[in-house]
């Protein structure tokens, strides 16, 4: 099992959800847990439970969701004898200080920080980056960069460095430029209100990066392959 930290004040759920699919369509099991304050996921995956927290399924990735905090959803799944360390892939949504203070049971193999230009955003980032350096020390803060849906003038660029490398954090090599347009935008809503989960009908630009995405967080498929089984698959 491999825990992705999906981190960053930003609506980052329809990729988070695109990239659980991408990993599904390569034959990974995934469940994403949405750590989210306003519990964004409950209003987005399809249920029919009624209860104030569950697993759920949606083309076929697992969904954790309305959880308070990693040990509530500990009792739930030892209450429904679910071994998380079943599922190839753990993607977790955090946006914000709280909310990480609330899942820090659970430790994240690779991070992502998900970047967007507005100052609300970046200072709600600096706030996360505090709490998990408050909460770890002694660890080494890596995460590779995400621009999601933002372009980053060299002022915004430079001011979210200095307010975030004040926390001793290590960025990788990898950043990815992840832009959406009336396209992407289309059928992701599309995506909500028919329960099947397309990735093909996005731009080229967007399937070419998540191809990309995908391969480097895998790391034995190349970004060809991923493509290739993205265009074999129905929906």
């Amino acid at each position: 099992m491999q825990v992705i930290g999906m981190y960053g004040y930003v609506d980052k759920y329809d990729f988070v959800i695109a990239t659980a699919r991408t990993l599904n369509i390569m034959d990974k099991s995934v469940l994403v847990i949405d750590a989210t304050s306003d519990k964004k996921y409950k209003y987005i995956v399809p249920t029919i439970d009624n209860n104030t927290n569950y697993i759920t399924q949606y083309c076929d990735i697992d969904f954790a969701v309305g959880f308070e905090s990693y040990e509530s959803l500990e009792e739930f799944l030892k209450e429904k004898n679910i071994d998380i360390n079943l599922y190839n892939y753990v993607l977790i949504d955090v946006e914000n200080a709280d909310m990480y203070t609330k899942f820090k049971g659970l430790n994240v193999d690779k991070a992502y920080m998900y970047i967007d230009t507005n100052v609300l955003s970046v200072s709600k980032n600096e706030e996360l980056v505090q709490k998990m350096r408050e909460e770890n020390p002694d660890k080494e803060l890596v995460f590779s960069k995400i621009l999601y849906r933002a372009y980053l003038s060299r002022a915004a660029t430079n001011y979210l460095e200095e307010k975030i490398n004040n926390y001793a954090v290590k960025w990788t090599d990898e950043v990815y430029d992840i832009s959406t347009d009336e396209q992407d935008i289309m059928v992701n809503i599309d995506s909500q209100f028919s329960g099947l989960i397309d990735i093909r009908k996005h731009t080229k630009t967007y399937v070419l990066y998540m191809c990309e995405f995908i391969s480097k967080l895998i790391g034995d498929e190349s970004p060809k392959d991923i493509l290739k089984e993205i265009k074999r698959r129905k929906n």
